[in-house]
């Protein structure tokens, strides 16, 4: 009777060692699937903005700034500080660098001349969704155009979502908006575009929105090490950080 309880428990240890076996074997799995899809948006990120370089961010309030010395990349702002504007100095500045990005200021303004219902969508009356969907469009479309027009592309570029700008209190509304200037800008041959804001920012305007969009963080920091702790745990889109932004003489960004 004692061999035959020792051979049991030999028995059940021996199926244990092998289940727990098979469990590791699952969660190693699961790990690699998870990797394989991290890596597409690092090695996004890697290759449009080499880890821990630091570039900038320029644009109309920086008309007479002088330009970098040997800058790793630039973003340059299309936008003359609303949606449907034009920055005077884009084509100067979009010059200062060879590692060339855009951005555009966003909005939702429900009393614009720009609201087209028909365009893209047709939309129903009273449907300010929609409504709000045609006018980030319509946006993404005019930032394209302007930059177009001087002979300016990148195939990445920034929404700029800030609260000083015309937002409306719905934030489904506001969604529809940037949905629409996202998918303009792909629409228009782009192949990264992301959000530049802050946690709380991008709370009050979309509800926490989580998109899973690349995300530009805006800081107070003054130097690319203390910028560099900010590249985990502000995930505000819930996808990839791929820049952060810190303080100068111009505004610089860190490369996460």
């Amino acid at each position: 009777m004692r061999v035959v309880s020792d051979m049991s428990a030999q028995r059940g240890g021996t199926a244990s060692r092998r289940r727990a076996t098979v469990i590791v074997a699952a969660v190693a799995a699961m790990a690699a699937v998870f990797m394989v899809m991290a890596q597409p948006a690092e090695a996004a990120a890697a290759s449009i903005y080499p880890t821990g370089a630091s570039g900038y961010d320029v644009s109309w309030p920086n008309c007479s700034a002088t330009p970098p010395s040997r800058p790793a990349f630039g973003i340059v702002g299309v936008s003359d500080g609303t949606g449907y504007t034009q920055s005077p100095c884009l084509a100067q500045q979009a010059g200062w660098f060879s590692n060339l990005s855009l951005y555009v200021n966003t909005g939702w303004y429900n009393q614009s001349s720009y609201i087209n219902p028909t365009s893209p969508k047709v939309c129903a009356s009273g449907d300010n969704n929609c409504l709000a969907y045609n006018y980030g469009y319509n946006a993404g479309l005019y930032a394209v155009s302007y930059a177009n027009s001087l002979n300016i592309h990148s195939s990445t570029w920034w929404l700029d979502v800030e609260t000083g700008n015309t937002w409306n209190s719905d934030t489904t509304q506001n969604r529809n908006s940037l949905q629409g200037e996202y998918d303009a800008l792909m629409a228009s041959g782009v192949t990264t575009v992301g959000v530049y804001s802050t946690t709380y920012q991008w709370g009050v305007i979309t509800g926490a929105w989580l998109n899973s969009w690349p995300s530009w963080g805006a800081t107070t920091v003054r130097t690319a090490s203390q910028a560099a702790k900010y590249c985990t745990g502000h995930r505000f889109t819930g996808g990839p950080t791929y820049l952060i932004q810190y303080s100068g003489s111009l505004d610089r960004d860190y490369a996460c």
